[in-house]
């Protein structure tokens, strides 16, 4: 007896089985694993039309955020809460792949840093995304 039959033969003198009744089990046990394995629900993905991201947007959310995208896939984003325009606002790259966006903001010391978008709505005045926490906010053109 090895020390990997212990728990078998501990388990089998536990429920007073013999070796073919544990065996039934075992095939009875693997058998009904595969039926358990976890699904995850069918991801619905937006066809996204980058024309349509042309132009300025506001959030929807009491904010005074706007994020600019640009043909050339450069952009530009900030917040007039905190009284900061256009011209000032932080700069970065854009990019859209089926239902993802990428935005790569450059800082002022060369350094990238990168975000990634859902998409879950899109139409000509309006779309919605939804970052890596699952937190959603909508824009409007302008």
């Amino acid at each position: 007896m090895t020390v990997l039959d212990a728990p078998i033969v501990t388990f089998m003198l536990l429920t007073k089985m013999n070796k073919k009744q544990f065996l039934r089990f075992l095939l009875l046990f693997f058998v009904g694993s595969l039926g358990l394995t976890g699904c995850e629900p069918e991801k619905v993905s937006v066809d996204i039309d980058e024309g349509k991201l042309i132009g300025v947007w506001y959030a929807l959310d009491n904010t005074q955020e706007y994020w600019r995208f640009n043909i050339d896939y450069k952009g530009v984003t900030w917040d007039e809460s905190e009284d900061v325009q256009e011209s000032e606002g932080i700069k970065y790259n854009w990019a859209v792949e089926g239902d993802q966006l990428q935005l790569d903001f450059y800082g002022e010391m060369g350094q990238h840093v990168y975000y990634d978008y859902t998409f879950t709505a899109q139409n000509d005045t309006s779309f919605t995304w939804k970052d890596i926490y699952g937190n959603s906010r909508t824009f409007v053109k302008k």
